[in-house]
């Protein structure tokens, strides 16, 4: 029996994917948090923040925690993963969180998750090698579980293009994999690089970038 993986791109934002549940991460030198972490704490009033302040977790590669999102996301669960430091940071490092997520979703029986592309905010890996390596990370341990997974990489709206290159560009290399692989939504390119209509400003703090 054969794993099989499902796969789309979606710009984003992380709080509104649909999703069992949205998969994060940190540097172990992040403070205070970036990119997605970041957002996701603001979401949850500082409920991350919290946990490294206590020293549940440090960032360290290889940690991991999982929170309910308390209705503040779409998703009704949050996985949060350590990166270690962000020196020498390589879609190796990428490729290795991309396999140990999925492989901890598949304990939690997950069978959906949206994935943020891990430390993309530092410009240490580009957008399009981070969503390759999440990919052949995802298609590791699914070859291994031979369980099934629909995942959504959640990108910057003007990245999704170069994501949607690095997905397929890792497709054409693994050849036939042991894992079954579905491209979602690649036909309408375009709209993932198209702008979207402005919304209006809501009077709220920022988000942290």
């Amino acid at each position: 029996m054969k794993g099989a993986l499902s796969i789309a791109i979606d710009p984003g934002p992380i709080e509104k994917a649909a999703a069992e549940v949205v998969v994060v991460s940190c540097f172990q030198n992040d403070r205070p948090l970036r990119g997605e972490a970041g957002r996701i704490d603001w979401r949850l009033c500082g409920a991350v923040s919290a946990l490294l302040e206590r020293g549940v977790l440090q960032g360290a590669a290889g940690e991991a925690a999982l929170l309910p999102s308390f209705g503040r996301l779409r998703a009704p669960r949050v996985l949060l993963l350590g990166l270690g430091p962000s020196q020498g940071f390589s879609p190796l490092d990428v490729k290795a969180a991309a396999r140990d997520a999925v492989l901890r979703l598949g304990r939690l029986r997950a069978q959906s998750a949206a994935f943020a592309l891990p430390g993309h905010w530092t410009g240490l890996v580009p957008e399009g090698p981070a969503a390759g390596a999440i990919l052949r990370g995802a298609v590791s341990a699914l070859a291994e579980t031979a369980e099934s997974l629909r995942m959504r990489l959640v990108v910057p709206e003007a990245a999704a293009a170069r994501a949607l290159g690095g997905v397929e560009a890792a497709i054409r290399a693994l050849g036939e994999p042991d894992v079954a692989i579905q491209l979602v939504g690649a036909e309408p390119v375009s709209m993932l690089s198209a702008r979207r209509p402005p919304v209006p400003p809501r009077a709220e703090r920022p988000l942290p970038t």
